[in-house]
């Protein structure tokens, strides 16, 4: 199997990972694909769907804005700076805009929130004056930035309908609109704008009504891009102040125009054309001197001979033609993350896919790998689907990654190692020879055999032991489903495979002899409670808690067993709701009953994390009956309310939440636990006066009692460990922050056997 790593090209920065806080978040966007780029100050400007980042022209640096610093949205579409306003514009697909100042970022929600049929995307932004004229796919909005307002709206189409406009381009008092139907312009300072009939339609296109994909200033000039048929090739048209000509037909398709005054750029996705001037012939440049790989999106002229192109793969590509380099945050190389896997040593995520109808997405087999706090990205050319991870519970650096089409593939120290397939082990495949071999999850046993779902086959459960042999169960027929989802080994060794599309749950308890079928038990399982009555069966993930007991996501809610080692018995399991308390009307009610539960996580204070496809996280008590936190886009910096998957890092407590738009994490305040006290220490250490947030003190035992007193032995706070891991606030027990000095924390175990003690400085 052949590796690619994809490197990062990155200058020394100011962008270094390191570990946040706990109640903290932090990013793990792909910074790779830039779908736009702007200019100012000293600074080159990317956007990619979920953040925007700069480079630094002056001092080599990095750094990045998202929702984490104050964006309120995501799906960018579009950016401009504005240098004379000292202004950074951002569009969104849905019409929401952000104008990032100096100090502050002003949101303008106005558009988002219009009730209108049709797109509300932000395609453009034009600074004129004390105005922004924004290019829309219904007209052009502007906004008078001064007093902070919409001024006014310009529906230019026939008869005053809605008009795509693609780009506006304002040259001494003409303002020039790119739109679906043709280029539009007027005079920019008519008072009348917002009349239809005050916009000319320019007829010397070759046909009026082609679409005009862009439009810019040059010099003295104006040049305008008529989009043709897609078997023709685009067309450059650019005005001298009193006629239109055509430049030429250099490409099938012309992504965008920049320009300044003495260079005009022209993109597509065979090369970048360079004019100095309207008459002068073209430079075509089409490849890069640092990889093969030539994917630009939007080019515009730096100082000079320098140009920032904005990139689908390499981010922002900025210097001179044969001396440029690639500049980005360190992160993925996409922003795809169907499943995570989490070691005490990194976290492994896996970017393929299969769709509802358990067909192939057709992605590159690759993963993601977040070590050191820094992102890899694998990926293998001629494999799919790259879909679970698995680690070795007695090897952190040794895991298994299942894929949608090629088998199960073996890592160890982030070399591939083995390939198992239907030619090499009991795994099958769909086809007779054909790479349809389908496992939609792995995972371990306390025994340290990897367990396989291989779907759609006569033999669908499969186990490779630890010395290497494979042995399959001919259970196709007790499970009577070609739709196989992830598989979980529950704390007595039972195997728990989830059938999804309603049809519940398969539970296999291999006996002794995994090679021997005559000590196997198995079923087939239909949720009821305890009184017969159906309980939801549509399952989309499964856990089991600290306790042993197995938390149940579904299309309604979170159900509970808690006997699951009587799964197969069918007399005595049984499964239940998790009731809550309803404060609003004093009824009982289900724990998430209205949600569809995509993910559950378990971390060392035995509190559920639930992942939801449309509600974002909850973070719930053990027993599931106190909401403790609930994110979502509109009060964290989620990119997206629907999850996909959430792993916990054992020893930080990080927890990794996979969304449909990318990934984020957020430092929870429980780690995994320690069977002894290990190091314990407290961090941040000292604390400085301007520190406000929680002090944490970790490597503790499961049920640690911590006790802080002053250098006298006064106690000023005492707390009981969530897993390995405790927090204080730094205040008393009257809540008033400590007083500077040295704090001794005295940590004891739940029998008072065990004990530990650490110091701590504490500046105020």
């Amino acid at each position: 199997m052949r590796k690619i790593i994809f490197p990062v090209f990155l200058v020394l920065s100011q962008l270094v990972h390191s570990q946040i806080k706990v109640g903290k978040w932090r990013d793990h966007f792909s910074y790779n694909n830039c779908i736009a780029i702007t200019k100012g100050d000293n600074k080159i400007y990317g956007a990619t769907s979920t953040g925007i980042f700069w480079y630094s022209t002056q001092d080599g640096s990095l750094g990045k804005i998202n929702r984490i610093q104050g964006l309120n949205d995501v799906s960018i579409n579009t950016i401009e700076y504005s240098s004379q306003q000292k202004i950074l514009a951002v569009g969104y697909e849905d019409g929401n805009i952000d104008f990032i100042f100096q100090n502050r970022i002003l949101n303008m929600p106005q558009i988002k929130e219009k009730l209108m049929q049709g797109s509300k995307k932000i395609n453009g932004f034009t600074f004129y004056n004390d105005l922004v004229f924004i290019s829309t796919d219904f007209g052009i909005v502007v906004i008078d930035i001064l007093k902070e307002e919409i001024k006014d709206t310009y529906y230019i189409g026939d008869l005053g309908e809605p008009l795509r406009v693609n780009r506006t381009s304002i040259l001494n008092s003409s303002i020039y609109a790119a739109t679906e139907k043709g280029l539009l312009h007027a005079d920019v300072n008519d008072p009348l704008l917002i009349q239809y009939q005050r916009w000319t339609h320019e007829s010397f296109f070759s046909n009026s009504t082609n679409e005009c994909t862009d439009v810019t200033v040059f010099g003295s000039s104006v040049i305008a891009i008529e989009g043709n048929a897609i078997d023709q090739e685009d067309i450059i048209w650019g005005y001298n102040g009193s006629t239109w000509m055509e430049l030429g037909r250099p490409y099938y398709t012309v992504l965008h125009v920049r320009a300044e005054q003495t260079k005009l750029l022209i993109t597509s996705k065979e090369g970048i054309s360079s004019y100095t001037s309207i008459i002068a012939t073209p430079i075509v440049h089409s490849s890069y001197n640092f990889t093969w790989h030539f994917d630009p999106y939007m080019a515009i002229p730096i100082e000079s001979e320098k140009i920032a192109i904005a990139d689908n793969s390499s981010g922002i590509v900025y210097g001179e033609f044969g001396a440029l380099n690639s500049y980005l945050p360190n992160g993925p190389i996409n922003n795809r993350a169907f499943s995570i896997g989490v070691s005490s040593e990194k976290v492994i995520v896996a970017s393929g896919a299969y769709d509802a109808a358990m067909g192939n997405r057709w992605f590159p087999f690759s993963y993601h790998k977040f070590e050191k706090e820094q992102w890899q990205t694998f990926e293998e050319s001629i494999d799919l689907d790259a879909v679970r991870v698995a680690f070795n519970p007695s090897n952190p650096n040794e895991f298994y990654i299942s894929s949608w089409g090629n088998g199960v593939f073996q890592y160890t120290n982030d070399e591939p190692v083995k390939h198992f397939d239907y030619q090499n082990s009991t795994l099958q495949t769909v086809y007779p020879n054909q790479p349809y071999c389908r496992v939609s999850g792995i995972t371990f046993d306390s025994k340290g055999n990897l367990w396989a779902a291989n779907v759609m086959v006569p033999k669908p459960i499969s186990v490779r032991k630890p010395d290497g042999s494979w042995y399959s169960f001919a259970y196709a027929g007790a499970i009577n489903s070609d739709q196989l989802s992830d598989l979980y080994c529950s704390p007595s060794g039972q195997l728990w495979l989830i059938l999804p599309g309603g049809v519940g749950l398969f539970v296999l308890d291999p006996g002794k002899n995994i090679e021997s079928a005559t000590d196997d038990h198995y079923r087939k399982i239909k949720l009821y409670d305890s009184n017969g009555n159906v309980l939801p069966n549509d399952i989309y993930s499964l856990a089991f808690d600290r306790e042993g007991y197995a938390w149940i996501g579904t299309s309604e809610g979170v159900l509970i067993s808690y006997n699951p080692e009587n799964a197969i018995d069918a007399s005595t399991f049984a499964v239940q709701r998790v009731k809550i308390p309803d404060v609003v009307q004093g009824l009982a009610a289900y724990l998430l009953q209205t949600e569809t539960i995509t993910a559950i996580a378990v971390d060392g204070g035995n509190r559920k994390w639930f992942g939801t496809s449309k509600s974002g996280v909850f973070l719930q008590s053990s027993d599931g009956s106190k909401e403790l936190l609930h994110f979502n886009t509109q009060n964290s910096p989620l990119p997206s309310n629907s999850i996909v998957d959430i792993k916990i890092h054992p020893t930080s407590g990080e927890v990794f939440i996979a969304t449909d738009k990318g990934l984020m994490s957020y430092r929870g305040e429980a780690t995994e636990p320690s069977e002894k006290f290990g190091k314990v220490y407290a961090f941040p250490n000292p604390v400085k006066p301007n520190y406000n947030g929680v002090i944490t003190i970790t490597g503790l035992v499961e049920n640690t009692t911590v006790k802080i007193t002053d250098i006298s032995g006064n106690l000023v706070y005492e707390t009981q460990s969530l897993g390995g891991q405790a927090t204080w606030d730094g205040k008393n027990l009257n809540g008033h922050k400590v007083s500077t000095g040295v704090y001794l924390i005295f940590c004891s175990d739940s029998k008072g056997e065990e004990t530990a003690v650490s110091k701590l400085l504490f500046i105020k």
